[in-house]
């Protein structure tokens, strides 16, 4: 009896620790001490600088990020022709942790070349646009664009491909603005290399009815948008994979994209005898546009 008193005494001193969790907060200004919004607040590992939470200012230059871990970080701030402010912080004993006021400066002229060609920031806010910089996330070789999504602050992937962005499921995935092969995410997500991307953008995109009619009937859709970089716009790529076992078991996949001014071509092809599913009819009606078709009446 007393040694199960024990452990549960031991339980109840222990594990808060293992579980507490941190609010880092703050407000940016400007010279005039007036608060500045819509500036970018990123939260970096001390130890490499790689982006573990970000946020956006408020109105009166306020920022919150939740749900920190304990550790070392890097508090840095950015905004358009202001220089960038980094702050050290540690998580101690208190629950929030307010780096106070943090002042920015006015960008000198004379440093403007070398701000154009220093590091680009990870993340950056947009108005209502969230821009990731997928050279900020490292992935691994033949990683795909699910690989590059999983390693985005507040951007989750479930294991049947569903993604997830600011807690909201994630209904279309665009290349360049334009759709890819139809309104399945996983189309784009599983069959696009990561490093044929350069940017990641999340937004809510309205209504093709309102776009359409120029109406806003208040209806949103969780997008991303995959911006490609511009040597992947001229010419063919894509990725391939194989690999064979015993008794004569093998498995292969491949991908071959190429796209251009107003065109989109792929090609999605994979065979195996390990009773791995292949393509579902589902999948192929959405890479063919099929299934809109069906609904629009088509033939």
């Amino acid at each position: 009896m007393m040694r199960g008193l024990l452990m549960l005494v031991l339980c109840g001193v222990v594990m808060p620790g293992w579980a507490q969790k941190f609010i880092v907060t703050g407000q940016v200004l400007d010279t005039l001490k007036q608060g500045v919004p819509s500036a970018t607040v990123m939260l970096l590992q001390a130890k490499d600088s790689s982006l573990v939470n970000f946020a956006a200012t408020d109105t009166r230059g306020v920022f919150e990020m939740r749900n920190v871990n304990k550790g070392s970080y890097q508090v840095k701030v950015t905004f358009v022709g202001m220089t960038p402010i980094v702050r050290s912080i540690t998580t101690g004993t208190e629950s929030t942790i307010d780096v106070g006021r943090l002042m920015l400066e006015p960008l000198n002229k004379q440093l403007d070349d070398l701000v154009i060609v220093g590091e680009k920031a990870p993340v950056t806010v947009k108005r209502d646009t969230i821009e990731f910089n997928a050279t900020s996330f490292k992935t691994k070789a033949n990683a795909n664009v699910e690989d590059l999504l999983k390693k985005l602050p507040g951007v989750e992937v479930d294991t049947d491909g569903t993604v997830k962005a600011q807690g909201e499921q994630v209904q279309r995935v665009t290349v360049d603005g334009r759709e890819f092969f139809g309104r399945d995410p996983k189309l784009a997500t599983r069959n696009l290399p990561a490093d044929a991307v350069d940017k990641v953008q999340v937004f809510d995109k309205k209504s093709d009815q309102a776009v359409f009619t120029g109406i806003d009937d208040g209806q949103r859709e969780k997008t991303i948008n995959l911006e490609l970089k511009e040597e992947k716009r001229h010419g063919a790529f894509g990725n391939l994979m194989a690999g064979a076992g015993d008794n004569q078991r093998f498995q292969a996949k491949g991908s071959v994209n190429k796209f251009g001014k107003g065109q989109q071509l792929s090609f999605l092809g994979m065979g195996n005898n390990i009773n791995e599913q292949g393509f579902s009819i589902d999948d192929f009606m959405n890479f063919t546009g099929g299934s809109q078709q069906l609904i629009g009446g088509g033939g």
